[in-house]
């Protein structure tokens, strides 16, 4: 996939990252790039820029919807921000990085939550054109800045104790309780013999707190606000059935679970599930898959070597050689595609296919994953991906949406997609700005009146009924836009006959926002699922 970053893990678990160094210039936005990943690590990288002699706004790390990721003594110096996360952060541990000279250091956007950092050993020791080492957006409420709480002792001073926004500048976020000056305990240190080997790495579980904020549907985030508190709740129900017993004495995640194992949540977690229990092996299994990737990796070697032979000398000996070579690699892969085709377990498929298409979304997050599994379950069904080349532009469609709003299947589907396009690059920033401001407007434009509308059936296929369920003197106006916030219909009708009859056969399948106006009042913004 062609990416502003120079490295990127999208989708991926047990990622490493680690004893890189990147030289960020041109249009280079991310020098590390960590979406939708499980237990990875980022880990002694070094990212420098240019800033601000180039103003670009480039980041050294981003790391967005990622959980349990361990991001630790990587230095990034002279770009716009040097450490950005958004979204659903969930058990990061980010400790032992440094911060040099940015324009903001550490940077959290109005979707960010990364779960409590105590005593971490993170340093700012640059000049910040900002000011600030350090921004949260999330300024909505004192306890949406403790999702992403810094524990930090005060007597080590500036370097650990960034300066952060008091909400005292117009535009600024009041950041205060951020950061929680508490004496003692042991700062950790980059320091130690093969710190950053490849290596297990032991995982962080997370905050009890986080995790109980978001069972009882606490605000996480000042965005995005529903879709970021079921983000959160998907990886949640994961974290707590994969380790129920450890969580069996806390009677809020238990009851959590229990609300939730015959719905959306539960579901979703159960297709997922089947799916990795399709493709778990025997231990037999991996002893000859390593077998295979051994060899493989012999004579990937061997090609290199006659590689160098044949461009110094083009003898004909050693590319009849080389072809041989060749041949025998593509016979091993084939015998791996075959050993893992073999111990593929079709009916855990099966099942994960019935319940998936059982699932009946009520978020967006919730109805591209059902989109993206039942794609993908055909592609590990049949190993092929002409088996999906059906389904490019259903999985585009989402591949193209803002993360924060379409959740874990936008990353998902990006692997898809490049499948068939590499070369497609993703505008996050620009899509989720827009929808962002296309809220906010609405937010702002939103009067308090006591009516309400249905929208029947929801989700549709031909048509659905847009109901007003009181009756009001004047023109109800109907306004529908896509994810991107573009206008796909506008109609109005007397509000007297309280419904309208809209016609869905042309518009694709996704999701649709429906906004009502009375007399130029905002009346509802609800949500239209188109599915066939």
């Amino acid at each position: 996939m062609v990416n502003d970053s120079a490295i990127v893990a999208n989708n991926a678990k047990n990622a490493n990252v680690i004893n890189n160094f990147d030289e960020l210039s041109g249009n280079t936005k991310n020098g590390i790039s960590l979406t939708g990943c499980d237990s990875s690590t980022v880990s002694c990288n070094t990212v420098i820029g240019r800033y601000p002699a180039v103003n670009y706004q480039n980041r050294g790390i981003y790391g967005s919807m990622n959980q349990k990721c361990y991001i630790s003594c990587n230095i990034t110096d002279s770009l716009y921000k040097g450490v950005h996360f958004s979204s659903s952060n969930i058990a990061t541990k980010f400790r032992g990085n440094e911060m040099k000279k940015h324009y903001i250091g550490l940077y959290l956007d109005n979707t960010a939550v990364i779960d409590t950092q105590s005593h971490a050993g993170n340093r700012w020791t640059g000049t910040y054109n900002s000011t600030y080492g350090a921004w949260n957006e999330n300024d909505s409420s004192f306890t949406s800045l403790r999702q992403s709480l810094f524990i930090v002792d005060p007597v080590l001073g500036a370097f650990f104790n960034p300066n952060i926004p008091m909400g005292i500048n117009p535009g600024e976020p009041n950041d205060q309780g951020w950061f929680d000056p508490i004496v003692g305990g042991d700062t950790y240190s980059c320091t130690g013999y093969l710190l950053c080997a490849d290596k297990p790495i032991e995982r962080s579980q997370g905050s009890g707190d986080l995790k109980e904020a978001i069972a009882t549907d606490d605000v996480l985030t000042t965005d995005y606000i529903e879709e970021s508190k079921i983000i959160a709740k998907i990886f949640l129900y994961e974290e707590v059935k994969k380790d129920s017993a450890e969580y069996s004495s806390n009677s809020v995640l238990m009851q959590f679970i229990n609300d939730n194992t015959s719905g959306t949540l539960g579901k979703l977690s159960n297709t997922k599930q089947y799916i990795k229990e399709a493709f778990s092996i025997t231990s037999l299994t991996e002893l000859l898959l390593k077998e295979r990737d051994s060899l493989l990796n012999i004579h990937l070697n061997y090609v290199l070597s006659l590689d160098s032979l044949v461009a110094a000398d083009s003898n004909i000996t050693n590319i009849q050689i080389r072809e041989a070579e060749i041949d025998e690699i593509d016979i091993l892969k084939q015998e791996i595609n075959n050993i893992i085709e073999l111990s593929k377990d079709t009916q855990k498929l099966y099942l994960a296919k019935a319940v998936n298409e059982s699932i009946q979304p009520n978020e967006i997050p919730e109805y591209n994953l059902k989109q993206v599994n039942s794609i993908n379950l055909l592609y590990e069904k049949t190993n092929s991906k002409d088996s999906i080349s059906g389904y490019y532009a259903t999985l585009l469609n989402i591949a193209e949406q803002c993360p924060q709003s379409g959740g874990m299947a936008v990353y998902v589907a990006r692997s898809l997609v490049a499948l068939f396009n590499d070369t497609v690059v993703y505008e996050d920033d620009n899509v989720c700005l827009q929808q962002g401001y296309f809220r906010r407007a609405h937010k702002a434009n939103k009067k308090s009146i006591p009516y309400d509308i249905t929208i029947v059936p929801n989700p549709a296929d031909e048509s659905t009924q847009i109901i007003l369920n009181k009756k009001q003197e004047g023109v109800c106006k109907v306004n529908i836009t896509d994810a991107y916030s573009k206008c796909v219909y506008n109609n109005e009708f007397d509000c007297k006959t309280q419904q309208l009859t809209v016609s869905t056969k042309w518009l694709v399948q996704g999701i649709y926002f429906v906004e009502i106006k009375i007399n130029g009042s905002t009346v509802k913004t609800a949500k239209l699922i188109i599915t066939r």
